[in-house]
């Protein structure tokens, strides 16, 4: 319980310095007005990644970017679109690729359209990329559209659409997100509808990941030969998904909901995982563990028998607006996840939407907890 506060910590301290406190030799910039177009976007990039960070806003009101190819960024650069920009890469461009020097903060930002050009995937890092209020929407890569090999945290974001495309041999892995190596940290965000034509239809992750109060439903795995639409977990990783909702999911073959192969760890707490085709969970007993007070619906049980592991129907409804920066799936009134998990096991204090935990006799299994009230100044810019 300790080790999980003290992740979670670590992720809102980076996460506030990143976004709120700019170096003060920070050269900042605007994009607008007159220059809200590829070519004033980069300009004013050129120039606050060349004096080694700032960050960069905009006067445009509700506007389109459409990119002319990626550009690559140094330092600590932040990015905030204010919740009324977007960026297109017109199914011909990809965005940004982050550098080992780089921090990059996007930030109330929609990204569509990107595609795999140049060797570069839509979104591509190798220092520390964020991803803060951020919608990943519609973007194709032969590999994950979002690929990172350094530190990628994710918070209160959406990725829907996304999809990996290529059948070929070390391709087509995680349908939104393809994390190689480093650390990948998600909070309070949904992926729904990506698709990987090999494993892990909306993360693939062959390293170290924590998945904190998600949902992923309607993600999918096309191959016969692996699984995971929801969460494929490899390599050597020691991950965890914490009051996670996986339903809904389609794999081929195997590993509807999550997978997760040896050498690898995914421990599972908290969560529920109902109705993915062929399979609610695959993995070995050593490489998918439980962590306790799960809830599983469907044909395909869960290998789980912790302490408050229990079947139980989570009487989920659709994808929809519940609140909060987030679409989620809301629990009825009778659901098997409600009240289960006794308060003195509660392991974060708010869900998805930002509502407290508990509301009830217990916390619910899952990313919602139904009745809560919602507050949205931790998840919405701490203001």
């Amino acid at each position: 319980m300790h080790r999980h506060l003290g992740w979670m910590i670590r992720v809102i301290s980076l996460l506030f310095v990143m976004v709120s406190a700019p170096h003060a030799s920070a050269t900042n910039g605007v994009v607008g007005p007159g220059n809200c177009n590829y070519a004033g976007l980069s300009s004013v990039l050129a120039t606050v990644d060349g004096s080694g960070g700032g960050t960069i806003t905009f006067n445009c009101g509700s506007a389109t970017i459409t990119f002319d190819g990626y550009k690559q960024v140094a330092n600590a650069v932040v990015i905030d679109g204010g919740g009324t920009i977007t960026f297109d890469g017109n199914n011909a461009s990809g965005f940004f690729q982050s550098f080992f020097s780089a921090t990059l903060v996007l930030k109330r930002l929609t990204l569509q359209h990107g595609v795999y050009t140049g060797g570069v995937r839509a979104l591509e890092n190798i220092g520390t990329l964020v991803l803060d209020h951020v919608k990943v929407i519609n973007n194709v890569s032969t590999r994950g559209p979002v690929l990172s090999s350094g530190n990628l945290f994710v918070r209160s974001s959406t990725f829907s659409g996304n999809s990996a495309n290529s059948a070929a041999a070390g391709d087509g892995d995680g349908g939104a997100i393809e994390n190689s190596f480093g650390d990948l940290d998600v909070m309070g965000s949904t992926f729904n509808g990506n698709t990987a034509a090999h494993c892990g239809g909306a993360i693939y992750s062959g390293s170290n990941t924590n998945v904190t109060n998600s949902t992923f439903t309607g993600n999918s795995v096309t191959a016969t030969s692996c699984g995971g639409a929801a969460i494929y977990q490899g390599g050597s990783g020691v991950s965890k998904a914490t009051y996670v909702t996986i339903a809904n999911n389609t794999a081929a073959t195997f590993g509807g909901g999550v997978y997760s192969a040896d050498p690898a760890v995914l421990t599972i707490s908290r969560s529920i995982l109902a109705n993915n085709t062929n399979g609610n969970c695959d993995g070995s007993s050593t490489a998918l563990v439980s962590g306790g007070h799960n809830v599983w619906f469907g044909a395909t049980s869960c290998p789980f028998s912790e302490s408050g592991d229990a079947a139980g129907n989570p009487m989920l409804g659709a994808l929809g607006n519940n609140g909060g920066p987030t679409q989620t799936m809301l629990p009825a009134g009778g659901s098997a996840a409600i009240n289960i998990i006794p308060n003195s096991q509660r392991l974060v204090p708010f869900d998805q939407r930002g509502g407290s935990r508990p509301s009830g006799g217990g916390c619910d299994a899952g990313a919602v907890e139904v009745n809560a009230v919602i507050d949205l100044i931790f998840y919405d810019d701490f203001d």
